[in-house]
């Protein structure tokens, strides 16, 4: 009697069974086989189908994905936590206040997004602003916040609305709550206006 040791080889990448078992590249997926990627059986539970996607343009996601309970994304950032003003920032400011107000303001904002899927580059965008609003008001000294130029006081205003302008982006229900950009108050000084003024005139523009 003859007995045959048939071994099988598998893909380790995708678990698919190769024909010849001396391929050098898996004809499911491509991966590179002579880097270690071929194995004598599939592990326990794994799907020895494969899956083949031909023919995309764009990014291709949640293929293959089942069940409840999945975040599926681009560059998601998930929960609180994400906005923030570079600490070596803030220490530079001459007045406690606006690096408080900042510092305040980046943790409101933080607690409005739990639990909310923010894109990644919204997040630096936003937390790259408020350094920008951190940097513009370094110099400004005691006392001398209403005797701003106009030039100086020009700036100031754009970089503050340009952080309101980046908040109403990802929660743009925040122009409807005073209380998200109350911390920002202090910069009314600097500014000659309101803040809730800001945020209207910025809301208004989003809905036209």
């Amino acid at each position: 009697m003859i007995s045959l040791d048939i071994h099988m080889a598998f893909c380790s990448n995708c678990g698919s069974q190769l024909s010849l078992g001396t391929e050098k590249f898996c004809s499911q997926c491509g991966y590179d086989l002579n880097k270690g990627g071929r194995r004598e059986s599939p592990q326990a539970g794994e799907n020895t189908e494969g899956i083949n996607i031909s023919g995309t343009q764009g990014d291709v996601m949640g293929v293959g994905v089942s069940g409840s309970g999945n975040i599926i994304g681009k560059n998601i950032v998930v929960g609180s936590g994400t906005i923030n003003v570079s600490h070596n920032e803030l220490a530079k400011i001459s007045i406690p206040e606006y690096a408080k107000a900042l510092d305040d303001f980046s943790k409101s904002i933080n607690k409005q997004l739990q639990g909310r899927q923010v894109p990644e580059e919204k997040v630096k965008q936003i937390n790259n602003d408020l350094d920008k609003l951190a940097k513009e008001v370094q110099d400004v000294k005691p006392g001398k916040e209403e005797d701003l130029d106009y030039v100086k006081q020009t700036n100031v205003e754009a970089k503050t609305a340009s952080v309101i302008q980046r908040v109403l982006d990802v929660l743009p229900q925040a122009a409807e709550t005073v209380a998200t950009f109350t911390p920002l108050a202090p910069f009314s000084k600097l500014i000659g206006k309101g803040i809730q003024g800001i945020v209207d005139a910025i809301a208004k523009r989003k809905r036209v």
